[in-house]
């Protein structure tokens, strides 16, 4: 059998391996063009004037787009639901 303390003990000294022999520092990358971008930007775009109005333009999008699937979703379960409360009455 294998023993699962040894195999942890194994990859935790690889990860640090890994991790230590590492040259490059921990960052984010922009949505948009891809650059890296420190860990603390937030919301997570570089500072270039395209890549910003792209993602304030990314973002309006998903906020409409999340409405209408609310208002779809509202119409399609009444449309399920509606006749069986209104044959009740």
């Amino acid at each position: 059998m294998v023993d699962a303390k040894k195999v942890k003990e194994k990859l935790s000294k690889v990860s640090d391996k890994v991790f230590s022999g590492s040259k490059n520092q921990a960052h984010k990358h922009c949505r948009i063009c891809h650059k890296p971008i420190p860990l603390s930007a937030e919301p997570r775009v570089c500072k270039s004037a395209e890549c910003i109005s792209k993602n304030d333009r990314d973002e309006r999008n998903q906020k409409q787009m999340r409405l209408w699937m609310f208002i779809f979703f509202g119409l399609f379960a009444f449309s399920f639901v509606g006749p069986l409360i209104l044959s009740q009455f």
